[in-house]
């Protein structure tokens, strides 16, 4: 066990100051820490070692008392978003009389309310604990969904989507500050891959679920209540609830966790001190800010998102009808979906895995990706010669390709987790990033039009996976070249790790003050 008799009561002095100025640190910036929350009161003047067993131990507390949160919220999240891919196969054009193209618009009208509303989340999640302020997000989301059941036309169904995106623009971006909040930045891409993986898990329940609302209307075909209904009641309710409890239950942070004794907090913040994030200030600070939108690198994100997302979206919305196009009834459809929630679940939490255990988290980015490109040839290739030649090859050409679609992007989500230093850097990072992916997913249905068999957007889908890959390979080789020039910078300096990990780690500074800091690749 570490040693842990120190004084927590560390003010900035002369020892931070002289390690910023010997690592060409903005020294104004290191003493200003109005609006911070409690962890520097547990971050000791001097790093703690940690060893191996009390870390092991941590992080099986921190996993037991914070990832189950995460994964059920998840789970529901994308149940809800997806009941109207279900309803697509459940009567909904039919009884609300509506157009495939109307149906494309309500997969994209979502985004516009989540554009919106990405950055006052981002805000005010500066402002608030982040997981509190999602799990109300949740209670209110559950409560929209709800109103599904009483919408009878596209009109309806378009004013419903809208604040449904708009309050589900909070998961993402809260999910990352709450993921860099509790774990070292190479547990970043495993546990991001545990939450991500539950997109899957929705998936198989989603199916099920749909399938028993389907097979019991069909038992009292009199009933004058759709299964759609039933679906979207079901989730939004079961939403509520879940929302109410993780607010009140769930911890908001390290220092607040009522699991945790006094010195188990001292060493889980000593945990994340080689991550050198910030203390969670609910200072904003307008320089910070202003990198973000300088910042190259949140540029070559939102870029990644477009290209990779714009399909995923497509697929996400039209999963059940891409499935039924190759000729399957509405509950075979039903079911069949629910292999590709297992694909999901393997691929998001499998690659997670590797990015941490290797430490090339790119990598493992750009190998998921290459899957999904050979799904979507494998798809698009057999598709081309015939509609329906070959359709179980076609189905597995889909389940690899859908299954795969978002794993390189929450591997990216969990590189901006680790990457991006400063809590206002960080956060408007998200509201900027994360406001590219609604882009995305609105343009996406859109793309989706030539239907019954969607030749031209399945072309379209493998050009921008490939170009997506690309860009990956460019990331990587910039951080590596950032990282071996401030390599060069500190041994030129002869500044030991040990001055480098100091209690400056807790400081809000940005990746470009921080020199100790280096990007993960």
């Amino acid at each position: 066990m570490a040693n842990i008799d120190i004084e927590k009561d560390v003010k900035v002095g002369g020892g931070v100051t002289a390690t910023a100025a010997e690592l060409g640190i903005a020294v104004g910036h290191v003493t200003d820490i109005k609006g911070a929350d409690g962890v520097l009161q547990y971050a000791s003047a001097e790093a703690i070692e940690v060893d191996e067993a009390t870390n092991k131990r941590l992080v099986r507390k921190i996993d037991l008392h914070v990832l189950p949160w995460l994964c059920g919220l998840y789970v529901l999240q994308f149940l809800d978003k997806g009941v109207l891919s279900y309803a697509g196969v459940m009567g909904l054009q039919e009884e609300t009389h509506m157009t495939s193209f109307q149906y494309s618009w309500l997969g994209s009208i979502y985004y516009v309310g989540y554009m919106a509303a990405v950055p006052i989340h981002n805000r005010l999640m500066q402002r608030y604990t982040p997981s509190k302020y999602i799990a109300v997000c949740m209670a209110l989301w559950g409560v929209v969904l709800t109103t599904m059941a009483a919408c009878h036309n596209w009109s309806g169904l378009m004013v419903q989507r809208t604040f449904l995106g708009s309050l589900e623009a909070s998961v993402n971006c809260g999910f990352m500050l709450v993921t860099a909040a509790w774990y070292r930045k190479y547990e970043h891409a495993s546990r991001v891959g545990v939450w991500s993986a539950c997109v899957g898990v929705s998936g198989i329940l989603g199916g099920a679920i749909a399938y028993g609302c389907v097979a019991g209307y069909d038992r009292h075909p009199n009933a004058h209540f759709s299964s759609w209904k039933i679906l979207a009641l079901c989730t939004g309710l079961l939403s509520v609830v879940y929302g109410n409890c993780m607010y009140f239950f769930m911890a908001g942070s390290v220092v607040t966790a009522r699991w945790l004794n006094e010195d188990d907090r001292q060493l889980a913040v000593e945990r994340l001190r080689n991550n050198y994030q910030g203390v969670g200030t609910t200072q904003y600070k307008h320089y910070q800010a202003k990198e973000a939108w300088l910042d190259y690198r949140t540029w070559l994100y939102v870029l990644f998102v477009l290209v990779s997302q714009i399909p995923a979206a497509g697929l996400t919305l039209l999963s059940s009808i891409l499935i039924k196009s190759l000729g399957f009834d509405t509950k075979t459809t039903l079911l069949l979906a629910m292999p590709g929630g297992l694909i999901n679940t393997m691929a998001n939490y499998g690659f997670g895995v590797l990015a941490d255990t290797t430490r090339k988290r790119l990598l493992a980015c750009i190998i998921a990706n290459l899957v999904s490109i050979f799904g979507a040839g494998l798809f698009v290739g057999l598709g081309n010669i015939a509609p329906l030649y070959e359709r179980y090859g076609q189905l597995v050409g889909y389940y690899l390709m859908s299954g795969t679609s978002a794993t390189a992007w929450f591997l990216v989500i969990s590189l901006m987790s680790s990457n991006v230093l400063g809590h206002t850097k960080k956060t408007s990072s998200n509201a900027i990033v994360f406001f590219g992916q609604g882009l995305a997913y609105f343009v996406g249905p859109l793309c989706f039009t030539d239907s019954p068999y969607y030749h031209k957007a399945k072309d379209m889908t493998l050009g921008l996976w490939v170009l997506s890959t690309l860009l990956l390979g460019l990331m990587w080789y910039l951080n590596w070249q950032e990282n071996r020039k401030r390599d060069r910078e500190m041994a030129d300096k002869g500044v030991s790790e040990q001055a480098a990990a100091s209690n400056l780690a807790f400081h809000d500074l940005t990746d470009k003050e921080n020199k100790g800091f280096r990007y993960v690749t």
